[in-house]
């Protein structure tokens, strides 16, 4: 009997038993783990900068780490507390029937208030399981953006490639992440100046602010500016003013929405000199699969997938 084959054996079934426990252990956070990596990605460059300023690393992030706080939840904030003042005026002239409503319009609108109220009780039930991916994921944005450099090394010593396919799979990784995170800034300013725009066509309040908060919501990880149009389009049709709201929902399915889609995958497509099928294929596939960061790793599991095929079919 070979003992050392033996050992071999052994070996590699505890190491499969104990990788797929890891994967347990993980896999309720794994969306977390991928949004600290996407998000210290975006912030990386302005991380880089305030590190020049404040030379201590674990300072400089924990820095960054306040700062995603405000930038998501202050726009939240804002958006929320202006919906609640817009819906509960309506909701009260509702129940009293100020606008004359027919019984079939009523009662089509309770409908779609309990919808929003069973809804609204789903979210509220999960706001603890909510809270705790938030710290996971800001945990790891600190750690990401203190020892990137570090995490990245270590994950490149692991790749078990020649040094030419390792470096030409890194490449691929930067180009293609650098082309999302070019499509998403260069997206959402579009169509935030869209979205301000028609605000602005079918009279809503502050349309420059609320441009600015569909632009910031429009790269947010998880949001989008439909939270913004589709509630403005509806108090709007609440309001009486049918023209307008309807023409808003339109606009911001078509033209904010939908523009900012086509733009998105071809702004992608041109700057990491992707086929078109693959951006498609990796975005909706990715997205389908793992959320908003589905947008970033689905491009790049296609990308890796080719890159180490090519790698086998060479060697």
């Amino acid at each position: 009997m070979d003992i050392s084959k033996n050992s071999k054996y052994v070996f590699f079934g505890v190491f499969i038993i104990v990788t797929i426990l890891a994967f347990l252990v993980i896999k309720s956070f794994i969306t977390s783990l991928l949004s600290g990596v996407v998000l210290s990605y975006l912030f990386s460059p302005l991380y880089r900068k305030l590190n020049n300023v404040i030379k201590n690393k674990s300072i400089a992030s924990l820095v960054m780490v306040f700062l995603l706080i405000l930038i998501i939840f202050i726009p939240t904030f804002f958006v929320i507390n202006s919906l609640v003042k817009e819906s509960l005026p309506l909701y009260n002239s509702l129940r009293s029937n100020e606008f004359d409503l027919s019984p079939e319009i009523l009662n089509a609108i309770n409908k779609v208030v309990q919808f929003i109220i069973n809804e609204a009780s789903k979210i509220a039930i999960s706001i603890p399981t909510f809270l705790i991916h938030a710290f996971v994921t800001l945990f790891l944005f600190y750690y990401f953006l203190r020892d990137g450099e570090k995490i990245v090394n270590n994950i490149r010593d692991l790749i078990p490639l020649d040094e030419k396919h390792k470096k030409n799979l890194v490449n691929e990784f930067k180009n293609v992440t650098y082309a999302i995170v070019y499509g998403l800034i260069l997206t959402g300013l579009i169509e935030g100046i869209i979205g301000g725009l028609g605000f602005y066509i079918f009279k809503v309040s502050s349309p420059l602010f609320w441009g600015i908060i569909m632009m910031i919501l429009s790269i947010l990880p998880g949001i989008g500016t439909s939270f913004i149009w589709a509630p403005a389009g509806i108090i709007k049709l609440l309001q009486g003013d049918t023209l307008s709201g309807i023409g808003l929902l339109l606009y911001g399915f078509f033209l904010i929405s939908g523009t900012a889609a086509i733009l998105k995958l071809r702004f992608i497509g041109k700057k990491s000199d992707i086929h078109p099928m693959l951006i498609v294929l990796g975005v909706f596939g990715g997205i389908s699969l793992l959320g908003f960061v589905g947008l970033f790793f689905g491009p790049l599991i296609l990308i890796t997938f080719i890159t180490l095929l090519k790698s086998f079919l060479n060697d």
